[in-house]
């Protein structure tokens, strides 16, 4: 902040107090969070640490050297699912990337964190945060949109753009991981922004590293950058052996601590890892679902009853989804509780969940919901859907994406969809949304009949913003499920 002549010291100190307040207005205006405090950075947190040798096929790979050295550019790395795209980025933005420059990050998150206003503001929030000088920018659009600035992507853009211009910026990267769950509505926006900041020749020293899975729909979107930058893509899914190789660290590391858990004799717990590792197809998700199932079972501490257990273990991704799912002894509420995931507009919280799920056709008023205890409802719901979803910060989620995509049937009718697992593909997103649409529709009539003070109103705030919406993605089925 300039002196002004004269001005006084009990003025200056009084205006700087003001440029401070200000610049923390700016900086609390990207500050987003959802009603339960998930920020960026519990998004990135939230990702396992890698296992100590592990990434290295990406980090010693010719083109993302390349890529290091340059001044700017971008870089897309695609891999299948459940290989350790997330785990890589969080390694590269914690650990790997140059510390001389500014790291800002935005993890995508199907259906919660995923849209381009939300990236924009995490990542200038992040850049501000990091370079207070480059504020300014924000400050020059603020004049124009006012508030209303971090609810428009153009602006948002605008911003970012400039800021990174600046002299004072420096190098500038920017990780964006899994660009697949970016609402598939705005994805263009990336492409179109990043593509511009390249094809202008006024992109300072600014890098994007990118993640997605292979799918075509995506890596055909960056055609143009790829002719721009020939060393933009790595795919991941072509180093299946490299990462293979990277997997057998990670069982090795599981069985040590299972070992160790378990109290398995070396003998033991050196049959395991050859066992394992004998396996063919693994991936880092398949790996983390056997563990699980195996640290829960009683098997017998030799090398014959290891080979017994191994013998049971699901050798899919799929096929350990099965298992999980098939163990509840209650399938009417598994079931229920998969179509309202599915469908749910956003990650539903433990209290929304615990009402929904106790709604039915004989209930007659918010008094007749028998509810537990939210621990409570935690714990069963968690007895009953297992590792297929996790809860955080209070709200539920799938575990991975690849859960909701083993459900999600794409025909008209899952009785259709052949399948020796019974859960694969069992449930249509028509009626997923006619599930969840019947409940809010069930719940808000509850208010026509009983307006009495409740605490039971966990579940209203969503039933009045979302029922519209369920009740025409069930329509959209047939005239039958709007019934």
């Amino acid at each position: 902040m300039p002196l002004i002549y004269g001005e006084g010291r009990g003025k200056a100190y009084g205006r700087l107090q003001k440029e401070i307040g200000k610049q923390q207005e700016y900086l609390q205006l990207f500050r987003l969070s959802n009603s339960n405090s998930a920020t960026y950075e519990w998004y990135k947190d939230r990702v396992e640490d890698r296992v100590e040798g592990t990434c290295q096929w990406f980090l010693h790979h010719e083109h993302f050297q390349t890529w290091l050295d340059q001044d700017a550019g971008a870089l897309l790395v695609s891999a299948d699912p459940g290989c350790g795209k997330s785990v890589l980025a969080k390694h590269l933005i914690d650990e790997a990337l140059p510390r001389s420059a500014t790291i800002c990050y935005f993890f995508f998150q199907y259906h919660d964190q995923n849209t381009v206003r939300q990236a924009l503001c995490a990542l200038l929030h992040q850049l501000f945060l990091q370079k207070p000088s480059l504020i300014k920018q924000a400050r020059k659009q603020f004049e124009i949109d006012g508030r209303d600035l971090a609810n428009s992507a153009t602006s948002l853009w605008t911003v970012l753009r400039n800021a990174t211009q600046e002299p004072q910026a420096g190098p500038v990267i920017i990780v964006l991981d899994a660009l697949d769950e970016c609402a598939e509505s705005e994805f263009e926006d990336v492409v179109r922004n990043v593509q511009s900041q390249f094809c202008s020749n006024q992109c300072g020293k600014l890098k994007y590293l990118l993640t997605s899975r292979p799918y075509e729909q995506i890596l055909s979107r960056f055609r143009g950058l790829l002719a721009s930058f020939p060393c933009i893509h790595i795919p991941g899914e072509e180093e299946s052996e490299t990462i293979s190789q990277e997997v057998n660290r990670v069982i090795q590391y599981r069985v040590e601590k299972l070992a160790g858990e378990k109290r398995l004799s070396d003998g033991v717990k050196g049959h395991l890892a050859k066992k394992l590792l004998e396996i063919p197809h693994r991936t880092y998700l398949w790996v983390y679902l056997i563990f699980d199932h195996m640290g829960k079972k009683n098997f017998r501490k030799t090398p014959h009853g290891v080979e017994t257990t191994i013998a049971t273990l699901p050798t899919s991704v799929n096929e350990a989804y099965e298992r999980i799912l098939g163990k509840s002894e209650d399938r009417q509420m598994v079931r229920k509780a998969m179509s309202i995931i599915l469908a749910a507009s956003r990650p539903l919280t433990l209290s929304e969940m615990n009402v929904a799920m106790n709604i039915n056709e004989k209930s007659a008023s918010i008094h007749d919901l028998d509810l537990e205890k939210e621990e409570d409802f935690k714990s069963r719901l968690k007895a009953c859907c297992g590792l297929f979803v996790s809860i955080h910060h209070g709200k539920i989620y799938f575990l991975h994406q690849t859960a909701r995509e083993f459900l999600l049937a794409e025909l008209p009718s899952p009785a259709t969809v052949p399948s020796e697992l019974l859960w694969h593909h069992s449930i249509t997103l028509h009626h997923a949304h006619a599930v969840l649409a019947k409940l809010c529709m069930l719940y808000l009539n509850f208010f026509n009949s009983d307006t009495s003070y409740s605490d039971n109103h966990a579940f209203l705030d969503y039933s009045a913003k979302n029922w519209g919406t369920h009740f025409c993605g069930a329509c959209t089925s047939s005239k039958r499920d709007c019934t």
